[in-house]
């Protein structure tokens, strides 16, 4: 397929029922607003919070060490075309936001009497680094010597900082003594509602070090057990959760071990197996889980189909929809008028009064239909054309990602445990 092996993931168990669960958190959307994070328009394509931002993006600046090539996008910004998901979880009993994210794994806070720097290390006031109160002092459980955590973001964004042990409740899931990171030393562009981001992919992806900060490299990597597979691990929860996000709403569910309690209108269901994909250069996820990967059918826009396979990762923390070079131009082409590139921001505009094409993702042979609405972010106008952007861009080489703009329009379901993903259309 188009140059990749992958794998089928495997199962640890049967299916879960899927049924309504009482572990469950509403989730707080952080809207961009336009002026907001100036200079970094250029990004907003890039503004997931997804440390997907492994790859996303080839041109995103790397680093090396060691021969180490490590490529990150921009993690936090928030512009007016982009939503970040936000959680409220006790940590060690003091309440924070964290941004939720599918598509990393590592679960972090900011420590009290943290350094905020620029881009050329020079410090700054705490409040230019945009996070919110309250910081966290240390961990409960103690830290663990000689480890760190540590990621770099493509705008140069950096968090690190000691790693140790805190009890975690999110949602009504408690989980003890789970191993987390506090960020001591930040380069951060935040949105004043979060102190941190929960990551909830898998082991193979977390960012633990051993040594000195600047020193990472395959070498001196740990894998840990993040708070996802701790939850279920301790019997928390069932083997899977689920996401709902809400349209033209700032908020949305997340439920621990089965579905949001709500009364959701259901359009077509659809389950399809997770893989394992080598998609980020890193030998460990050749066969490990790392990202939440499916292989859908194919998309349907107009009396159009393609079928060509492509592996796509499901990602809350990635507001668009990345998809292969060729599909991403055919369906901008099919907007009435067309779409066009501009190259200043990286993505497809278009006349904001456009007609968007009828554009459906196939999973199992089951069309799951984006909301049109969805298509055309008419918060976000180029200043020169007036045009507004298009909620469907080029993911260039790889890899290709479902992001809220799919979303927005199931109830997914992330079965760990069954090695499968579910998804319940809905309007």
């Amino acid at each position: 397929m188009n140059g990749l092996s992958f794998e089928r993931a495997k199962a640890l168990r049967e299916p879960s029922a899927d049924r309504a669960t009482m572990h469950f958190s509403r989730l707080r959307g952080i809207k961009g607003r336009p002026g907001q994070q100036q200079g970094q328009q250029q990004h907003h394509h890039r503004s997931a919070v997804s440390a997907l931002s492994r790859v996303r993006s080839s041109s995103s600046s790397s680093t090396s060490s060691g021969g180490f090539k490590q490529s990150f996008q921009n993690v936090s910004a928030v512009t007016d075309a982009s939503t970040q998901y936000a959680i409220q979880c006790g940590w060690d009993g003091v309440p924070v936001w964290l941004l939720v994210d599918t598509g990393s794994s590592d679960t972090w806070a900011t420590q009290t009497g943290f350094e905020c720097a620029d881009l050329g290390g020079d410090a700054h006031s705490e409040a230019a680094c945009g996070f919110s109160r309250p910081l966290i002092d240390g961990f409960g459980g103690g830290q663990i010597d000689d480890l760190h955590f540590f990621l770099k973001y493509g705008s140069g964004e950096r968090i690190s900082g000691p790693m140790g042990y805190s009890d975690l409740s999110c949602g009504g899931v408690a989980v003890a003594r789970q191993q987390v990171g506090l960020a001591n030393s930040t380069y951060w562009h935040g949105n004043n509602v979060t102190v941190g981001i929960l990551g909830l992919a898998y082991p193979a992806i977390t960012s633990a070090y051993y040594g000195d900060v600047g020193s990472e490299a395959p070498w001196n990597a740990m894998s840990y057990t993040p708070f996802l597979t701790s939850a279920i691990s301790q019997g928390a929860i069932e083997p899977l959760f689920s996401v709902a996000l809400v349209r033209n709403s700032t908020d949305g569910v997340i439920a621990w071990g089965g579905l949001p309690p709500m009364d959701w209108q259901f359009h077509g269901f659809a389950k399809t197996d997770l893989i394992v994909a080598n998609l980020i250069g890193s030998p460990e996820t050749a066969w490990k889980h790392s990202f939440y990967t499916i292989v859908p059918d194919g998309m349907k826009w107009d009396q159009t189909t393609d079928t060509t396979k492509y592996p796509y990762i499901v990602d809350t923390g990635t507001t668009m929809l990345y998809l292969p070079p060729p599909l991403a131009e055919a369906i901008a082409n099919a907007f009435q008028p067309r779409a066009v590139y501009l190259y200043q921001w990286g993505t497809y505009f278009v006349e904001c009064t456009a007609i968007p094409p009828h554009f459906a993702i196939l999973i199992e042979g089951v069309e799951f239909w984006i909301n049109p609405a969805d298509l055309i972010y008419r918060d976000l106008v180029d200043p020169l054309t007036g045009y507004c952007a298009v909620g469907v861009a080029s993911g260039g080489p790889g890899p290709y990602i479902l992001g809220d703009v799919f979303l927005q329009n199931v109830v997914a379901v992330f079965d760990v445990g069954a090695a499968e993903m579910r998804f319940y259309g809905r309007k």
